[in-house]
């Protein structure tokens, strides 16, 4: 994570009641989106959103006469690439089998996730939450449920796609001031989004990419190098080719005044990310044989940052 990038984005899951007796309770995951902490507005506006999102998504799913309220909220520490946290990481939900505990006296202080039998799911649990503290006061034996659970992408939030941001600081300020405060974060979840026609991975992707895009036009066109380059790792995600591309023209335009330092990190990290892409060894043999002093600390840093997956 980059120094200047605190409260980084996370998934949140939010867990809701059944509406009725013969509905199954809501698993809600949505975007805690990155907000560095230092500025307790744009923290706030994160938490704020998060809530929003989910109380929006939970509606559309319940069926209910509006955002109906939840028990509490859970974030686990998931990785995309182990199998037992796949199918909370689904691109669309549906229903699971899960296991959940919560605290004796406080049913809003809860763990939810999966396990093929319940030492399974509390090994998961102590591995996805750094807080033995905590696991501890949660009651034995947990239980078993069925959920449905339920995403950002099971509802038609790409047609208000300031509802996707990954980071507040995808936001122009007029956005931020009208959604934080304005009114306009209510005003768009004020009744709740459509679940058809189900949203597609191309729409979703390329709703999340236009808000990167538009973020990073307006670094390049401020001459503000050093957030075009941090930028590189959030486009990356979304546009591989348009991420090195961004690298190569960043690392071949410093100017002096530029924080060099910051630079190197963020385009080494953007490199890290697209470790797995197959033009990234092309670029990398092209700057190893230009050997310029610039090109070599990134090099370095990236060296650093590959020892670790």
């Amino acid at each position: 994570m980059a120094p200047w990038r605190m409260g980084i984005a996370h998934q949140r899951f939010y867990f809701f009641p059944a509406a009725a007796p013969t509905l199954p309770p809501l698993l809600v995951r949505v975007v805690r989106p990155t907000a560095p902490n230092a500025a307790e507005p744009a923290v706030e506006f994160a938490e704020a959103l998060a809530d929003a999102k989910a109380g929006a998504l939970a509606w559309a799913w319940s069926g209910a006469g509006g955002p109906p309220a939840p028990l509490g909220d859970f974030s686990p520490h998931l990785d995309d690439q182990d199998p037992q946290d796949a199918e909370l990481l689904a691109f669309h939900g549906r229903t699971l089998e899960l296991w959940w505990t919560a605290e004796e006296l406080l049913p809003a202080s809860f763990a939810i996730g999966p396990g093929a039998d319940e030492e399974a799911f509390w090994d998961w649990l102590a591995a996805s939450r750094d807080d033995d503290a905590f696991v501890a006061r949660l009651r034995r034996p947990a239980t078993r449920i069925a959920v449905r659970l339920v995403t950002e992408a099971d509802a038609r939030l790409v047609d208000t796609p300031l509802l996707l941001v990954d980071d507040v600081d995808w936001l122009t300020a007029d956005e931020f001031a009208h959604l934080a405060h304005g009114g306009g974060l209510a005003a768009l979840t004020a009744r709740p989004p459509a679940t058809s026609p189900a949203v597609t991975q191309a729409e979703f992707r390329a709703a999340k990419l236009a808000l990167v895009e538009r973020a990073l036009a307006h670094d390049l066109a401020h001459g503000d190098r050093r957030s075009a380059a941090f930028r590189a790792s959030e486009l990356a995600r979304f546009d591989p080719p348009a991420a090195l591309a961004l690298i190569e023209r960043l690392a071949g335009s410093l100017k002096r005044k530029d924080d060099r330092k910051g630079i190197v990190w963020a385009l080494a990290y953007a490199l890290h990310r697209l470790r797995r892409e197959p033009a990234r060894a092309d670029l990398l043999e092209r700057w190893r044989a230009a050997s310029d002093a610039l090109r070599s600390d990134i090099l370095a840093e990236l060296a650093r940052l590959d020892r670790y997956p």
